[in-house]
C-alpha cells in the first residue's frame, strides 16, 4: 500500500494512464494471497497432523507409565520373592552348615569309624589266627599219630608176617618129623616083636596124643595171631578211616576259616571305599555350600543395588 504514493506522484501528469500498473499490482497481491492461503492450508493441516501426534504422544507415555508402574509393581513383587528365597535359602545353608562336617570333625568321625571298624576286624583276625593255628597243631599232632600208627601198623605187620612164617616153618618141620618117626616106628613094628612093639606102640599113641595137642595148641596160636591180625588190621583200618575223616573236617575247617579271613578282609575294603565315598561325598558338600556362599553373596549384592534402579526411573519420568 505505500507504493502507490510513489506509483501517483502529487501534481502528476494526466495524460499517463494508471490502469495497467494497477491491475499488475492487484494480479501480484492475489498471486501473493493465494500463496499465503495455501501456506496457511498446508500449515494448518500439518499443526492438526502435529495435534493429533501429540495426543497420540501423550497416550503411548500414558500407556508407557502405567506399564512401567505395573513393571515395577512386579519389579518390587520379584524383589520380595527374591529376598524370601534369598532368606530361605540362608536358613538352609545354615542347616547345611550344622549337617556339613569341618575338617576337624570329618577326621574325628573318621578316627572314630576306623577304630570302630578296626577293633572288632581285629578281634576277630586274631580269633581267626588262634583257631587256625589251634587246628593246625591239631592237624599236625593227628597227622604225627597217623603217621606213628602207620609205622606201628608195618612193623607189627611184618612181625605178625615173621612170626607166621616162623610157626609155619616150626609147623611144617614138626609134620616132618613126625611123618619121618611114623615111618620109623612102622619100620620098627614091622621089625620087632609083638609084646615090646605093644608097650613101644602105647608110648608112641602118647608121644602122637602129645603131638596131636601140640599141634593143636600151635593151630590154635596161629589162629589166634590170625584173629589179632585181622583184629589189628581193623583197627587200624578204622584208624585210618578216622584220621582221615578228622583230617578232612580239619581241612574243611581250614578252607571254612581261610573263606571267614577273606571274607573279612573284603568287607574292611568294602567299608574302607564307603568311607572314602563318605568323605568325596562330604567334600562335595562343602564344596555346594562354599558355592551357595557365593550365590547369596551375588544375590545380595544385586538386592541392595536393584532398589535405586527404580527411584532413579520414577524421577526420569517425573522430569
Amino acid at each position: 500500500m505505500d507504493t502507490f504514493p510513489s506509483l501517483f506522484p502529487p501534481g502528476g501528469d494526466s495524460r499517463l494512464n494508471p490502469e495497467p500498473e494497477f491491475q499488475n499490482m492487484l494480479i501480484d497481491e492475489r498471486v501473493r494471497c493465494e500463496h499465503h492461503k495455501h501456506n496457511y492450508q498446508a500449515l494448518k493441516i500439518e499443526h492438526k497432523r502435529l495435534q493429533e501426534e501429540y495426543v497420540k504422544s501423550q497416550n503411548e507415555l500414558k500407556r508407557v507409565l502405567i506399564e512401567k508402574q505395573a513393571s515395577q509393581e512386579k519389579f518390587q513383587l520379584l524383589l520380595e520373592d527374591l529376598r524370601g528365597e534369598l532368606v530361605e535359602k540362608a536358613r538352609d545353608i545354615e542347616k547345611m552348615k550344622l549337617q556339613v562336617l569341618t575338617p576337624q570333625k570329618l577326621e574325628l568321625v573318621k578316627a572314630q569309624l576306623q577304630q570302630e571298624l578296626e577293633a572288632p576286624m581285629r578281634e576277630r583276625f586274631r580269633t581267626l589266627d588262634e583257631e587256625v593255628e589251634r587246628y593246625r597243631a591239631e592237624y599236625n599232632k593227628l597227622r604225627y599219630e597217623y603217621t606213628f600208627l602207620k609205622s606201628e601198623f608195618e612193623h607189627q605187620k611184618e612181625e605178625f608176617t615173621r612170626v607166621s612164617e616162623e610157626e609155619k616153618m616150626k609147623y611144617k618141620s614138626e609134620v616132618a618129623r613126625l611123618e619121618k618117626d611114623k615111618e620109623e616106628l612102622h619100620n620098627q613094628l614091622l621089625s620087632v616083636d609083638p609084646t615090646r612093639d605093644s608097650k613101644r606102640m602105647e608110648q608112641l599113641v602118647r608121644e602122637k596124643t602129645h603131638l596131636l595137642q601140640k599141634l593143636k595148641s600151635l593151630e590154635a596160636e596161629v589162629a589166634e595171631l590170625r584173629a589179632e591180625k585181622e583184629n589189628s588190621g581193623a583197627q587200624v583200618e578204622n584208624v585210618q578211616r578216622i584220621q582221615v575223616r578228622q583230617l578232612a573236617e580239619m581241612q574243611a575247617t581250614l578252607r571254612s576259616l581261610e573263606a571267614e579271613k577273606q571274607s573279612a578282609k573284603l568287607q574292611a575294603e568294602r567299608l574302607e571305599k564307603e568311607l572314602q565315598s563318605s568323605n568325596e561325598q562330604n567334600t562335595c558338600l562343602i564344596s555346594k555350600l562354599h558355592r551357595a556362599d557365593r550365590e547369596i553373596s551375588t544375590l545380595a549384592s544385586e538386592v541392595s543395588c536393584c532398589p535405586l534402579r527404580p527411584q532413579e526411573s520414577m524421577r526420569m519420568t517425573a522430569q
